[in-house]
């Protein structure tokens, strides 16, 4: 054991309350990391808070579904992630073209970047993607929205982050946790 003594110790000292004080900046309590497996979802995701869970009827391709949705804020951004089950492996491909045309519309921009995209555990699609969206609020403050899409199944899945500006740090660690089983 190495003992230090008088003004090296003092030193060592200073230096760990600054390295503590350093780490405790770094974990910012606005990003509360917790992993969640939305109910009867099959899927699981590391979220930056406590999401809430809803249900809500949606109309895709023409045909009333239950959408399961699980979402939360945190730092201004809000993060979530939905599914739909289709019934039919035909109405997956339609279904997913249809949801990022809609996310594109919702925050009123065109994708300012698109690329293909895969998750853990989900079935091979050329429409699974991640897609970048920046529009404007209607009262003119802009938005950004970033979004994954993809399958498994039947079901059809929706990852996604929006807010005035992203951490895209925070957002990417949100998709790359993304599983489903």
């Amino acid at each position: 054991m190495i003992r230090t003594t008088g003004a090296a110790a003092r030193h060592t000292s200073f230096g760990a309350a600054v390295m503590c004080a350093v780490m405790l900046v770094g974990c910012s309590p606005a990003l509360d990391w917790r992993e969640i497996n939305p109910a009867d979802s099959g899927a699981s995701a590391l979220f930056p808070c406590r999401p809430e869970n809803r249900v809500r009827q949606v109309n895709l391709s023409g045909v009333a579904m239950e959408m399961h949705l699980a979402s939360c804020t945190a730092a201004g951004s809000n993060y979530a992630l939905s599914h739909v089950d289709v019934v039919d492996p035909l109405k997956v491909a339609p279904v997913l073209q249809e949801l990022q045309r809609l996310a594109a519309n919702n925050v009123g921009g065109a994708p300012s970047a698109s690329g293909p995209y895969n998750v853990p555990g989900m079935a091979p699609s050329e429409w699974a993607m991640r897609l970048v969206v920046k529009g404007s609020r209607g009262d003119g403050a802009s938005i950004e929205a970033d979004a994954v899409f993809f399958a498994r199944g039947s079901v059809v899945y929706q990852a996604t982050a929006v807010g005035s500006r992203l951490d895209k740090e925070a957002t990417d660690t949100f998709f790359a946790s993304l599983k489903v089983r």
